[in-house]
């Protein structure tokens, strides 16, 4: 297995895992990379948001008990290696503990045999036995982020399993401008950082990759640098209790054939691009009341989707946060919205312009990306109020809702397509630093603390709520605004077309 072509992953994985964690970097930075634009954010139609569980932070002390749960019949040591690649690329291998290189560093003396085990643990948890001040560990302990700015993206955690024939893995990383090969209690791993600006204006970014042979995974630490120090990082990762769960599964099992792996495709309707008349069949206006699908958890249910029907009754457009309001402060405190509430609003509540670099790509080895222009773009708060109506006889619980803007541009052919900034005015660039989709970046909090925070907890049969919604959007792209009461901003889905956009163009 050889993935030195990679430029963001694991070893060999299901393409629907590699998405899933280009996906979590991807919105963390917060940036368009050319990865992303290669490969369009996929939405989760099943899940909703989430909010922590309960607070917790234990001390450092703690660490000293560390403990795994070792797969039966594995014995063997095992590390990274790490290699350079022109001026910004990293190659990750695996090798044995005591192997080390010849003098002209070659790779085949990293080949050792290492011992493979037929059964490894089904499943493992991850604990934190130690956080910096002031942050909780949640998500089922795969997030570690500050309790006040829960989705400011500052530990993601994944797994992948080992391959059968480990020490022909190799990662690949581009972008690194620092790594270091370490030691954390007794597990290698390597650090890195990646910046992907050379100017820097852009955040870098850091990367952990610990190796956990006993229950034959891979863990990465993904984090924002300048929300922790490498030292924090390193604390929390040698403070990591990484425990296998009792039932185990056969490793051949635990890694599919090819043929077997699952595909992400068009096969649910998703396109950049579709005919101007299938969004204007089943286009509503404001006012509008129209059905769509909704997901609900009551254990009466015998469905989990039902259908109800929903208005927006009014929108309204600010330039203040209090427009969602008086308590607009502390909504801004609250920490389970977005991110943007907080870094495009001042103290007063007005909101400030968001500013947009434009960037040439690098190759990520040999160059890193060059921001080529920079323009600052006015923003605007837009707010709707939308009635969910329960049409059936049943009383629905826990109603998960996902009201999100999608941008689309129509060109001359009749063609509708998901709008791209960066292709409005001709330039020497790749793309622009910013997100194309609007989710919504406020919404009324409801639903069990288990659910999330975008729920509706309970819509008897007959009964109307309504819930308020906001979007912070980029002024200039006013003009191409649909509501998409489906979720989803990034792609056109068929089904989505199927219960019909919101016209929000004449906002």
């Amino acid at each position: 297995m050889n993935l030195e072509n990679m430029r963001e992953g694991f070893p060999e994985m299901p393409e629907s895992m590699r998405t899933m964690i280009e996906r979590e970097v991807a919105a963390q930075m917060s940036v368009e990379t050319p990865t992303r634009k290669a490969e369009q954010q996929q939405k989760n139609r099943s899940t909703g948001r989430k909010k922590a569980g309960k607070t917790f932070l234990l001390v450092a002390a703690a660490a000293a008990i560390m403990c795994t749960t070792v797969a039966a019949g594995t014995a063997i040591r095992a590390r990274f290696f790490t290699e350079t690649e022109g001026n910004y690329g990293v190659n990750i291998t695996i090798g044995s503990a005591e192997t080390e290189t010849d003098s002209e560093g070659s790779m085949a003396a990293m080949l050792a045999e290492l011992e493979v085990p037929e059964e490894i643990p089904a499943s493992v948890t991850v604990e934190a036995s130690y956080l910096p001040e002031g942050m909780v560990q949640y998500d089922d302990g795969w997030k570690i982020d500050y309790e006040d700015d829960l989705w400011g993206g500052s530990f993601s955690i994944t797994e992948e399993f080992m391959d059968e024939n480990p020490v022909e893995t190799q990662i690949s990383e581009t972008n690194v401008v620092d790594s270091e090969e370490l030691e954390l209690n007794g597990h290698y791993a390597v650090w890195l950082e990646k910046e992907y600006l050379d100017d820097g204006s852009e955040n870098t970014t850091q990367m952990l990759y610990i190796l956990y042979p006993e229950v034959w995974r891979i863990l990465r630490i993904y984090s924002m640098n300048g929300k922790v120090t490498k030292d924090e990082l390193l604390a929390v990762a040698e403070g990591l209790i990484v425990t296998g769960s009792e039932e185990t599964m056969l490793l051949a099992d635990a890694l599919p054939e090819e043929d077997d792996l699952p595909e992400i495709d068009d096969d649910d309707g998703g396109c950049m691009a579709i005919e101007a008349s299938a969004v204007e069949e089943n286009l509503h206006q404001i006012g509008d009341s129209f059905e769509i699908s909704a997901y609900s958890d009551s254990e009466a249910d015998e469905e989990s989707f039902h259908t109800v029907s929903v208005r927006v009754s009014e929108v309204w457009v600010s330039d203040n946060m209090s427009a969602v309001g008086d308590d607009w402060q502390s909504i801004l405190d609250s920490g389970i919205y977005t991110n943007d509430l907080q870094t495009y609003s001042d103290e007063d509540g007005n909101l400030l312009p968001m500013q947009i670099d434009y960037v040439k790509a690098g190759d990520g080895v040999n160059s890193l990306n060059t921001v080529v222009k920079t323009e600052e773009v006015e923003q605007k708060l837009i707010c709707a109020t939308i009635e969910y109506t329960n049409n059936g006889e049943a009383a629905l619980h826990n109603i998960l809702y996902n009201a999100d803007l999608i941008t689309l541009t129509e060109d001359d052919d009749g063609m509708i397509a998901i709008y791209d900034r960066s292709t409005f005015e001709e330039g020497d660039w790749d793309y622009a630093t910013i997100s194309r989709g609007y989710a919504m970046d406020y919404y009324t909090a409801g639903g069990e603390e288990t659910n999330g925070s975008n729920y509706i907890t309970d819509l008897s049969a007959g009964e109307t709520v309504t819930v308020t919604v906001a979007w912070i959007v980029r002024a200039d792209e006013m003009p191409y605004l649909y509501l998409n009461m489906e979720g989803g901003s990034y792609l056109i889905y068929v089904e989505d077309l199927a219960t019909g956009y919101v016209d929000f163009r004449s906002l």
